[in-house]
């Protein structure tokens, strides 16, 4: 039986108490192919507006007796699609009477349909009326979609906010103990390293919110190379040890014999497997272990990622990668996370061309995460790239005249003593007027360049830069709290570009950018 929007089986009720009406339905069900429900009597009719209808076919005379009760409080009942079209067979002498006397305003939608009733004109008008209620359910469908839209981004942005309050109120809780005790105290390392942890879980939410909104514009590229799972497990586990060394939970790396070398797209793959990774932190109780294993066979690369927290239902397995769906707490009935941060890690684990997966045996059984990926031949580990970090390190031993021109001061004088700590020359500029300036001053072979100056767009900065003398070679990085399109990037690229990064922003990522050649 076809149906409708939302899935509900379309039906054309007919009430066909005489003869001649029957002999009408069954060559309407002939000619038109249409999905008659042929009712016999009022009783049954009323039986039948009990369940989904689309459309009523009745005669004049069965609506203004005792099916008229029936068909009104039916029509009364139906909130999900409102003023189900009624087509009434009408009689040539009470037609122009029933316009004067408006006997029908309590039916909704009405169409009076002049008997004895033309085959063409009766198809023509019921299928009107069924395609008028496809319509309506449309509608109907359309605006529950958008409530529930509605319902997830207020409950998104609600849930946002608490994940961002807690790490802000840990890092604002060490800056007040900092003021209070000396820089050497126990107290003063544990603050350095809580502010380092919380700086980072904050810095993964923003990263998972704008690669969710590249996705769905879709603007998120992969840049592969090939790279071993080894090393981008190793730094997914970093990015989380401080989560779980909070928790006083346990990783253990079940290592392959082997390194298994893969084309992917390191950055990307670490962000799947800290999702992962985080995800096991957060539903497993503190004291928890989670165990990490990966090898190959046949060809492919296996990531398993095992805990021993809340467990899944099959429903909730069901839906575990849908966008903004959160899993209970089997303790507490409480969704955590943003419920995002798993679809993020399905999208990009399938854009790599691979499959991901969960299981679980139960409630308060644990649950498994297994990422399958192509694996590429051991005969191609002489070609795995060097890891952006290796690149720092062997940079980093090479000193630059840096030119940061950045409008945010406290950030700008941050980033100015981590530079110098590391024995680059740093000069600094607030806006854009002032880095020309200081450039033609000083000739920085780096420039640290922010987009969104106060009073010169970066873009028009480094084109401005292009043009100075014995600026050709500088290397420009952009620095920008915002993330960049393809098309901004090649437009950008133009003006002489070589690098973007996005705040906030780590000292191993500026000195494997300043290092790059």
């Amino acid at each position: 039986m076809p149906s409708a929007a939302g899935g509900e089986p379309e039906r054309i009720l007919v009430l066909a108490p005489t003869q001649g009406d029957a002999e009408l339905c069954d060559r309407l069900k002939t000619e038109a192919d249409l999905p008659l429900v042929v009712c016999a009597s009022t009783a049954e009719l009323c039986q039948a507006l009990a369940g989904p209808a689309s459309v009523l076919v009745i005669a004049d005379e069965a609506l203004q007796a005792m099916a008229g009760d029936c068909v009104r409080e039916a029509l009364a009942g139906q909130d999900n699609c409102p003023a189900m079209p009624v087509i009434v067979l009408v009689r040539p002498q009470s037609l122009a009477n029933a316009r004067l006397l408006g006997d029908y305003e309590g039916y909704g939608h009405i169409t009076l349909l002049e008997r004895p009733v033309k085959m063409a004109n009766f198809i023509g008008t019921v299928r009107m009326a069924l395609s008028e209620r496809r319509h309506q359910c449309r509608i109907r469908d359309l605006l529950a979609e958008r409530e529930e839209r509605l319902r997830q981004r207020d409950e998104f942005l609600a849930t946002l906010g608490h994940e961002l309050r807690n790490p802000l109120a840990a890092i604002m809780t060490c800056a007040e103990v900092l003021d209070l005790v000396g820089p050497g105290a126990e107290q003063a390392v544990r603050c350095h390293q809580v502010i380092r942890n919380q700086a980072a879980q904050v810095k993964r939410l923003l990263d998972d919110i704008l690669d969710v909104s590249r996705i769905t514009r879709r603007k998120l590229q992969l840049q592969p190379g090939l790279i071993t799972l080894d090393q981008v497990l190793a730094d997914a586990i970093d990015q989380v040890q401080g989560r779980i060394a909070e928790q006083s939970q346990s990783l253990v790396l079940e290592r392959a014999k082997f390194p298994v070398p893969v084309r992917a797209d390191a950055m990307r793959l670490r962000q799947v497997f800290a999702n992962i990774l985080s995800n096991a932190s957060r539903y497993s109780p503190p004291g928890g272990r989670i165990w990490v294993q990966f090898g190959t066979a046949g060809g492919l690369a296996e990531v398993r990622i095992r805990d021993e927290g809340a467990g899944m239902t099959s429903e909730t397995l069901a839906r575990l990668f849908d966008p903004f769906f959160q899993g209970q707490d089997a303790g507490r009935g409480t969704p955590r996370g943003l419920g995002i941060g798993l679809t993020l890690a399905r999208t990009l684990v399938e854009m790599h061309a691979g499959i991901i997966r969960a299981t679980s045996p139960g409630l308060g059984r644990g649950s498994e995460i297994i990422v399958t990926l192509p694996a590429e031949p051991p005969t191609a580990m002489g070609a795995v790239s060097e890891e952006p970090a290796t690149r720092a390190a062997a940079g980093s031993r090479s000193k630059h005249r840096v030119l940061l021109i950045e409008d945010n001061e406290d950030f700008s004088h941050g980033l100015k003593q981590l530079l110098e700590s590391r024995g680059h020359k740093v000069h600094l500029a607030h806006n854009g007027s002032l880095g020309i300036r200081a450039a033609a001053q000083h000739r920085p072979d780096v420039v640290l360049l922010d987009r969104g100056l106060p009073d010169i767009d970066g873009y028009e900065v480094a084109m401005r830069l292009r043009r100075l003398s014995g600026l050709s070679a500088a290397r420009l990085i952009m620095v920008t709290g915002q993330a960049c399109d393809e098309e901004r990037r090649r437009r950008d690229q133009r003006a002489g570009i070589h690098r973007y990064l996005v705040k906030p922003i780590s000292l191993s990522e500026l000195e494997a950018a300043i290092a790059e050649p």
